[in-house]
């Protein structure tokens, strides 16, 4: 600061009346135009011939947590004519501390317009209370004693100033033993750095406090390794410098131990599901492949004739046994996802008659071989949109249960529409003349591998699931199901789902399938597993369709290069070259044919997988005919269309 010297004879008698009083008296201007009495000097500890402290070197001056609130006051005064009033500690440069007390006000502009701020500083050591003071340190000192943290003070340039008894059971030191060290000589070497850049961070936002602490590993006085929790308060001097550090330090090693346990439980528990994911698809593959063949031919060598009462018979038994299984797999499968959570509805418009009437149809020759009468009533024929896949999924489970488990009678489907809250309600209902079911026991008959004793699952089969799933299918959809019984003259299951009405025009591919081709097309089959291409070309052998085939991926490339298709059916588990490999090269040379994937592989992952290659659709093993009608139908691209572009 630059000294000022008072002018005039007056104000050197005020300035020894001042002196005399033991008091020191100060001017200031600016940060850069001051004066001091020499009293001033005294009472700081320092020699009038050193000159004026900076601003810096001032603020230094201040005891650290008092520093701050000098710099307030300063701006207080500059920015008001209130006067101010402040007691502080002073830390002489022999580190001795004082208590001071000062006052201070801005004086009216002068002669050349400068507004001058003028004060008084005295030493009030000898006069404040001891007893309160050693009170405040006594409380400071029982809290910092009796509490598990570690309290730390550290002064910048010194070390630690301050530790308390907690440090034997955080760092195994005693507090003596930590007094003078630098806190980073505990810390391990690759958390220091971070640590710094954190409260530099701090400094330069000028924040003193934060909600945001860090955690860091301390080195134990045996050598091992800890966790610690710290959130350090900095004392920041006027100058923006920190000038000392108050913590407290949290032992969490037991917690990082619990966070590392779950971890690993956690990354175990994903590899379980993971393994668990794969070989519910390996196991669907394997068994899918063979029923693929089993119901294939066995539903060719039905309709081709030719065959005796008794053969009929036990082809019938063999294709029921393969349906059986199949929906056994489903079942497993659709369970696995709904647990995973990993099941997604996608909501299409349909048309209500057409769900029920698609649904009987295809339970109506299970119907008739029983000899039941199976019949669908639809009060109107009402567009809605909704998951229509999931719905017939749950119709068909309530529709076979209702026919395995009558022997003589009928089953009735019946569809309605009710308007509720702003929403159309689908409501189904399944009634059947069976043996009816046990009123106490149609709770639990929606809880997961349950059927009414052992005894069914002995006489009819199945898993017990599809109840189960029925009811996480509606739960998803925001509906509910549930059933009926006397006991005696059997039972009616229900559900209702809220949906939403669509315009007639908007309603597609329901009604569609099992169209004729109207056109004749090329196709090329990439499958390796003989009996399967015999299969699909017993499929196709009756539809003008020309089909080529080839045993992998490899082959399918080739074939795809040398010669226009209108489709490609792909495999995806293939030698040499696998099916999403094989579509992405055929993407990759710019060849648009479209390629449908023909696989037992099912998951909603694997088909991603395939439209993630490139290809349009997917065609599930077992082969449904329809299905692969329908792909024909909607996927096929005339082969004089690939030529041009070509």
């Amino acid at each position: 600061m630059t000294e000022h010297t008072p002018e005039t004879e007056s104000a050197s008698i005020a300035l020894a009346a001042l002196e005399g009083s033991g008091a020191g008296w100060w001017r200031i201007l600016d940060t850069e135009t001051a004066w001091w009495s020499p009293r001033m000097y005294e009472l700081f500890g320092l020699k009038p011939e050193d000159g004026l402290p900076t601003i810096q070197e001032l603020y230094r001056l201040y005891h650290p947590d008092d520093a701050t609130l000098a710099a307030r006051s300063l701006m207080r005064l500059m920015n008001s004519d209130a006067p101010e009033t402040l007691r502080y500690r002073a830390v002489h440069p022999s580190g001795e501390v004082r208590q001071h007390l000062t006052w201070g006000q801005r004086q009216p502009p002068d002669a050349e317009g400068r507004r001058w701020l003028v004060g008084m500083v005295m030493d009030v050591t000898d006069h404040v209370d001891d007893a309160i003071l050693l009170e405040g340190e006594r409380a400071f000192r029982f809290v910092a004693d009796h509490t598990s943290d570690m309290v730390v003070r550290m002064k910048m340039g010194t070390g630690l100033t301050y530790v308390s008894p907690a440090s034997r059971a955080v760092l195994g030191y005693s507090p003596s033993e930590m007094i003078g060290k630098q806190p980073a000589d505990m810390v391990a070497p690759e958390d220091v750095e971070r640590i710094r850049a954190f409260l530099g961070g701090r400094i330069a936002r000028g924040e003193t406090v934060s909600n945001e602490g860090y955690e860091y590993r301390g080195i134990h006085k045996d050598g091992h390794q800890v966790w610690l929790e710290a959130n350090p308060r900095l004392v920041i001097n006027g100058a923006g410098e920190m000038t000392e550090i108050v913590d407290v330090v949290r032992d969490i090693t037991a917690r990082k131990e619990a966070e590392a346990e779950l971890l690993a439980a956690r990354i175990e528990a994903e590899a379980a599901s993971r393994a668990k994911s794969e070989f519910l698809a390996n196991m669907s593959h394997e068994l899918r492949t063979p029923l693929t063949s089993i119901l294939g031919f066995s539903r060719l060598i039905g309709a081709g004739g030719g065959l005796s009462e008794g053969d009929r018979v036990y082809l019938d038994l063999i294709r029921s046994a393969g349906e059986t299984l199949l929906t056994v797999v489903n079942d497993i499968l659709d369970f696995s996802k709904l647990e995973a959570g990993a099941l997604t509805l996608d909501p299409e418009p349909f048309s209500v008659a057409a769900l029920g009437e698609g649904a009987t149809a295809l339970l109506r020759e299970q119907a008739e071989g029983k000899g039941l009468a199976l019949v669908c009533d639809v009060a109107e024929d009402v567009r809605l949109t909704g998951d229509v896949t999931r719905l017939r999924q749950v119709l068909l489970n309530l529709l076979s249960n209702a026919v395995k488990f009558t022997a003589t009678g009928s089953v009735r489907l019946s569809l309605a529409t009710e308007e509720e809250d702003g929403a159309t309600v689908l409501v189904a209902s399944v009634a059947d003349t069976g043996c009816g079911l046990d009123p106490a026991q149609i709770d639990q008959m929606f809880d997961r591998f349950t059927q009414a004793d052992g005894s069914v699952s002995r006489k009819f089969g199945g898993t017990g699931l599809g109840l189960a799933i029925s009811r996480r299918l509606m739960d998803i959809m925001g509906g509910e199901i549930g059933a009926t019984s006397d006991g005696a003259t059997g039972s009616t299951f229900w559900f209702r789902v809220p949906l939403q009405r669509v315009e007639a025009e908007q309603v597609v591919g329901v009604e569609q399938a099992g169209q004729a081709l109207d056109r004749p097309l090329r196709v090329l089959l990439a499958e390796d597993n003989a009996a399967n291409r015999t299969l699909i070309s017993a499929l196709l052998g009756s539809m003008d369709v020309a089909l080529d085939m080839v045993e992998n991926g490899e082959e399918a490339v080739r074939a795809a290069s040398a010669t226009a298709y209108d489709l490609i059916l792909m495999d995806m588990q293939m030698p040499v070259l696998d099916g999403p490999s094989a579509a992405r090269a055929i993407r990759g040379a710019g060849d648009q044919t479209p390629i449908v994937a023909l696989t037992a592989n099912v998951l909603p992952e694997q088909i991603e997988q395939c439209r993630a290659a490139g290809m349009q659709g997917h065609v599930a093993k077992p082969i449904d005919p329809r299905a692969l009608m329908a792909a024909l139908g909607e996927y096929a691209r005339p082969a004089h269309e690939k030529a041009a572009a070509a």
